[in-house]
Formats: C-alpha cells, structure tokens, sequence
C-alpha cells in the first residue's frame, strides 16, 4: 500500500520535535524518528493499528507511540481499500482531547468519500 502523510500529520510532527527539543535534543530526534518509523511500517502492516474508538467508520485506525508514560501519541490514519492507500491524517498527544480535536477539524470528512 501506498502511504500519504498529509500536511497536518507533518506540522504537528514538527511541532512535537521543536516542543521536545526544548526540553532535550535526544529526546526529540529519538521520538520523531520512532514515529516515522512507525508511520513507514504502515506500508506493509496496514492493518496493525487499532481501530478509533471515537470514530464509527472502522476505516480509521490509529497507531499509539508510547515512549514513556507522559509521552505517548496516537497516529490517526485512514486506509482507502479502493485506492490502496493509506492517509496519515494527524498526529496527537494523547493527552489531547480527541473529540474536541474531532469538531475542530472537519477535514475528516473529505475521506468518507475515498
């Protein structure tokens, strides 16, 4: 399968290293690199992430990056049968709250139709 990372999955990877940089350059190169990665495997394990408990559509999975118990991040993505490709649509702290991220952000409603 083919893997799109959309704009606003690599803004807020860029905004989880510059916030983690302040804290230690380590610790943010360790954490984006940990994250690509597992956006990379998505390739060949599409199906590896769990299903969204907030969203219905079972299209929508989400994999969790966990490096320590204060810093885990939940990678939402959308997987197109009919296209064969997988949308990296965001990347989250999971300490977000994700409905409230759900009705600010409407843009999921351009995959119902993929």
């Amino acid at each position: 399968m083919n893997v799109i990372v959309e704009n606003s999955a690599n803004k807020s990877m860029d905004n989880i290293y510059y916030y983690n940089m302040r804290y230690s350059l380590k610790n943010a190169l360790e954490t984006d690199n940990n994250i690509r990665l597992s956006i990379n495997n998505l390739a060949d394990f599409p199906y590896n992430g769990r299903y969204i408990p907030e969203i219905i559509d079972k299209h929508f999975r989400e994999i969790i990056y966990k490096k320590t118990r204060q810093s885990c991040y939940r990678i939402v993505y959308y997987i197109s049968d009919i296209t064969d490709t997988i949308y990296v649509i965001n990347v989250l702290n999971s300490k977000q709250d994700f409905n409230q991220f759900l009705k600010l952000n409407n843009y999921f409603k351009h995959y119902f139709r993929l």
